[in-house]
């Protein structure tokens, strides 16, 4: 379904959330405001196919409709299991409607948990597209360090988020530039408005320094970006053997 959510004047704005309404539109409404979303996707599959691990899983952290899963499981032929892991109801059962009666369903695992207290283990890849931004400051060294503890020797964490940059007058360049963008996929200036209104209090993106601190003070060996398109960015970040 096309995202036409905040198409027409809303009487009041909230902040936003991944309710049933989004969940139905959030594969258009990724595709047309994250730029390059499918190349960086099929960068991800490339990148874990290289760190994979016989024997361990592949954890998809905030996986919304479950595309990134779908993703990794056509292109990684070996993968034992991918865990699904998301605090949207909605969006579990939407992952869920994708792998129902479908080949790949056996090696699929669901959690409909908070990042914060969820379990994970044995991991030899983890993966957070445009997710660790929605987690408050506060917690995200808590989310990270515990990431780098369920990651086996030679794992990686792989992050894609919005992001800052060191200069006030760039960010904010790079914030026009990327509503030039969202226009040019057709929503108008009342849909870009209405939806900065709604994210502003619950995605909250750090600089690109600070990710990679972060990643680096939770004990990540090498930290590396592997995309860059003014404000977004993805980084891998690799446990030492």
């Amino acid at each position: 379904m096309k995202d036409e959510l905040f198409k027409k004047p809303l009487s009041r704005l909230t902040d936003f959330q991944f309710s049933e309404d989004v969940a139905g539109v959030f594969d258009d409404m990724l595709n047309r405001s994250i730029p390059f979303y499918d190349q960086v996707q099929n960068a991800i599959v490339d990148l874990v196919a290289g760190y994979y691990q016989p024997g361990t899983r592949v954890y998809d952290l905030g996986c919304s409709t479950g595309l990134m899963m779908a993703k990794l499981l056509d292109g990684i032929p070996e993968l034992a299991e991918v865990v699904g892991i998301d605090d949207s109801e909605a969006m579990i059962n939407k992952t869920a409607e994708r792998f129902d009666a479908t080949a790949h369903k056996d090696r699929v695992s669901l959690h409909c948990e908070d990042l914060r207290t969820s379990a994970i283990s044995n991991a030899s890849a983890v993966i957070m597209n445009y997710t660790l931004q929605f987690v408050r400051p506060l917690y995200r060294e808590q989310v990270v360090g515990r990431i780098y503890e369920a990651l086996q020797p030679g794992g990686v964490l792989i992050l894609s988020e919005k992001v800052l940059e060191d200069s006030t007058n760039v960010s904010r360049l790079f914030i026009d530039m990327y509503y030039q963008f969202k226009r040019r996929q057709g929503y108008s200036n009342l849909e870009i408005s209405q939806k900065r209104e709604m994210l502003e209090n619950v995605l909250i993106p750090y600089k690109v320094g600070e990710q990679r601190e972060l990643l680096t003070k939770c004990g990540f060996a090498e930290v590396e970006t592997f995309f860059k398109w003014f404000n977004f960015a993805s980084f891998i970040a690799v446990k030492k053997l």
